[in-house]
């Protein structure tokens, strides 16, 4: 099925995410919170590459260091990291039921939390909470439904 771009639902769906990723919830709700952000970048990476480039995802990162105040291109490099995998893994990942798409992008999401440790041990900061851990298997849950409902979007504002 041929499918037309749909900027507007794209760049709506990333200021959600990206004001989901900034609201204030409470500490014992905020440490598991997933990486909503890169959830929705790795939809729109695999299902528009040529409009969802490395190029963008890393300015969305720095936009999101900057509302922030961490460290300038954290987040970006960590959705440059994402972005980088799931472009080089997108003609293949069509090909997996959602569970296996949400196993591995779980995978992905624990590596990224990996890298952050990297960087945060590298400058001497503390790692955030422990419960940060369990936010990739919150992802894991929240994957295909998400997928769904943002294709769903996509196909009902193709008929529009």
């Amino acid at each position: 099925m041929i499918r037309r771009d749909t900027p507007v639902l794209r760049w709506l769906s990333l200021v959600a995410a990206f004001l989901f990723m900034e609201f204030p919830f409470p500490d014992w709700l905020s440490a598991p919170r997933p990486f909503l952000l890169a959830l929705v970048v790795a939809y729109w990476i695999l299902e528009t590459p040529q409009k969802m480039g490395l190029g963008r995802v890393f300015l969305i990162g720095l936009l999101l260091d900057l509302v922030n105040f961490s460290m300038l291109g954290e987040h970006a490099l960590r959705l440059l990291l994402i972005g980088g995998i799931l472009h080089l893994m997108r003609s293949r990942f069509h090909f997996y039921l959602a569970w296996q798409q949400s196993g591995f992008l779980m995978l992905i999401l624990y590596a990224d939390l990996v890298v952050l440790w990297l960087m945060r041990l590298s400058q001497g900061l503390p790692m955030e909470q422990a419960e940060i851990w369990g936010s990739p298997i919150l992802a894991l849950l929240i994957w295909p439904w998400l997928y769904i409902f943002l294709d769903n979007l996509r196909v009902q504002s193709r008929g529009r």
